[in-house]
């Protein structure tokens, strides 16, 4: 009887040591993967600030597009203007005279 309490005790021993090795494994590995995530989380915060200064100054670039834009458009308008009215044609005559009587003067 005292042989098969031995055997049983000892198995049971080798059994304790093999469940605290493999917790103790299991611990590593969960340390493991939190410092990894943590990693991960950080990348991902780091990106996710980049597009969002991205987002920013694309916003900020679309506020000045539009702005430009509206003012192509004015301008577009007063040339139209002046290429169709009879004073805007008079003026472009005019500034056209004055520049080919200045090159007339150089010479």
């Amino acid at each position: 009887m005292d042989e098969r309490n031995e055997y049983w005790k000892t198995m049971y021993e080798e059994l304790e040591l093999q469940m605290k090795d493999m917790m103790s494994m299991t611990l590593e590995l969960i340390e493991g993967n939190g410092i990894e995530k943590q990693k991960i989380i950080e990348n991902v915060t780091k990106e996710n600030n980049m597009l969002r200064e991205e987002l920013e100054k694309s916003k900020v670039a679309q506020k000045e597009n539009i702005k430009l834009n509206k003012e192509i458009r004015r301008l577009k308008l007063l040339e139209h203007k002046i290429n169709v009215t009879y004073a805007g044609k008079f003026t472009l005559k005019y500034l056209e005279l004055k520049s080919s009587i200045k090159e007339q003067i150089k010479k």
